[in-house]
């Protein structure tokens, strides 16, 4: 009997440091974050052939007053795109296996 096993990539992720993007609005209280790195989680629904994306973006807490501390946070983005930063949304499309 011939078995025939058959494979298809379900997800992948990508993880990047990023520098020089715009702080974004801190969405669990005040201040903002300093980006500096993202983890780009990309999956296949069953059939699709273009990988959907979720989005973790890693950064440096930073008071209202633009002091800069030592707290690192966290935000995710999931769909739909429109609600994400432009250069977020760039960064996944230019990642995209």
């Amino acid at each position: 009997m011939d078995i025939q096993i058959v494979t298809r990539v379900r997800s992948r992720m990508v993880s990047l440091g990023i520098d020089g993007v715009p702080n974004v609005d801190n969405r669990y209280g005040p201040g903002y974050m300093r980006p500096t790195q993202v983890q780009i989680t990309y999956w296949y629904d069953e059939g699709s052939t273009e990988p959907d994306a979720a989005v973790r973006l890693f950064g440096v807490w930073t008071r209202e007053t633009g002091e800069e501390t030592e707290h690192v946070m966290d935000q995710s983005y999931d769909r739909p795109q429109r609600n994400w930063p432009g250069w977020l949304a760039d960064i996944v499309q230019a990642n995209k296996p």
